[in-house]
């Protein structure tokens, strides 16, 4: 026991108690055997003055007399137990009283040690030492319990971002596979649709045929080899984008110039299909940052996109505007719209969707998006509640 009331000096703080009788002779004799034992120590005369120093001071024990006159010991460290800032400070009662009756009502009223007067002091001090010590044992425990507590709390949430992590991981894994699956299909269908048109007009054009026929296989060679270099040309550049993004070169770029190129690239198609262009726009010119060919190849899929999906003789609507901060270019068509399946991906490049109406999957809206993403840009699909479909692109000013 000697050993465990010892541990109680091994700290720097001196502990701090408070002695409790009516007696001025008790308390001499108390307080200069605590303080030869290097304890701080306060006195009180009365249950009332004993009950104002621990409302206002903290005190790591209380020595507290049974018989005083206005308040007993046992209604002192009744009230002392009922503060639950207090009922923690261990209670020594002290008492002439050595009876079993007396001795059992101390405890019952929550003190932690009995000692009859007259005292040995070797016993009082090494009982004092004991409990100071338990009360540091129990705070250092209860702070080591809120510690491994919170430690708990640190790893369970470290655990449960991790698991989410991971959980995103293995979707984005599983979106991955499914994007090359994806590829794979889009790249076999690109490939051997084209190929097919080049390689039954070779055959044709091995027999006989008339001129009529000879022009007719030619402009099927024509659209097919324009169709794989056009999808070579993108799967070459998608590459790049994925591979390379660091060799974007970024320079000045107007944007009024850009739709220009691309309307005039496109007015023979327009023509075929009897469309017109209603272009839109504020007596400004944007200026934007990037890489011209991307931004004009970016363009020039979202307005062949719309072409495709324009019945003929309708329109397609470009609308230009910004504000000081981004240009918006938004390209409107009169077709079907936009499927479900597309919106909802957000022109993810390779997701799944419905064929287009010439029985390919296309990547033009897909490669637009990468090109956005590698300016910094946004871009919005939406389908128009007046019919059609919606593109809207944005880039930031210089």
């Amino acid at each position: 026991m000697e050993e465990i009331a010892n541990l109680i000096m091994e700290s720097d703080k001196k502990p701090r108690i408070l002695i409790v009788d009516d007696n001025p002779q008790n308390l001499q004799v108390l307080g200069r055997l605590l303080l030869e034992k290097s304890f701080e120590i306060e006195f009180a005369t009365s249950g009332k003055a004993a009950l104002e120093w621990l409302e206002f001071q903290q005190f790591d024990l209380v020595l507290l007399d049974i018989n005083m006159p206005d308040m007993s010991g046992f209604e002192v460290c009744k009230r002392i137990r009922v503060n639950e800032g207090l009922n923690r400070v261990p209670v020594i009662f002290l008492s002439v009283d050595s009876d079993r009756e007396s001795i059992l009502k101390g405890f019952e009223y929550g003190a932690q040690d009995y000692v009859t007067k007259p005292f040995d002091s070797r016993e009082l001090i090494v009982r004092v030492k004991t409990h100071l010590a338990l009360k540091e044992s129990l705070e250092n425990l209860e702070k080591l319990n809120k510690t491994l507590e919170e430690k708990v709390r640190e790893r369970t949430l470290q655990l449960s971002l991790a698991n989410e992590n991971l959980e995103s991981m293995n979707l984005k894994l599983t979106e991955l596979d499914d994007a090359k699956s994806e590829f794979l299909r889009l790249i076999s269908h690109e490939i051997s649709t084209p190929l097919n048109g080049i390689m039954l007009p070779v055959e044709l054009l091995k027999d006989p045929i008339s001129p009529a026929e000879t022009r007719a296989l030619i402009e099927i060679l024509d659209a097919s080899v324009k169709r794989l270099e056009k999808f070579s040309l993108n799967a070459l550049l998608i590459t790049r984008l994925r591979t390379r993004p660091q060799e974007i070169k970024k320079v000045d770029v107007y944007i009024d110039n850009i739709i220009n190129e691309v309307l005039l690239e496109v007015q023979p198609i327009l023509t075929r299909k009897g469309l017109t262009v209603k272009e839109i726009k504020e007596d400004l010119s944007y200026r934007i940052s990037g890489e011209a060919e991307l931004v004009k190849k970016c363009i020039y899929n979202i307005v062949d996109n719309a072409i495709t999906f324009s019945p003929s003789g309708s329109f397609i609507e470009i609308l230009t505007y910004g504000d000081d901060q981004q240009v918006s270019i938004e390209v409107n068509d009169n077709g079907k719209g936009i499927p479900k399946e597309i919106l909802e991906k957000g022109a993810e490049p390779f997701s799944r969707g419905k064929e287009y109406q010439d029985k390919s999957t296309g990547i033009g809206l897909p490669l637009a998006k990468m090109i956005m993403e590698a300016h910094n840009g946004t871009i919005e699909l939406k389908n128009r509640s007046e019919g059609g479909a919606s593109v809207i692109i944005r880039f930031r000013l210089t």
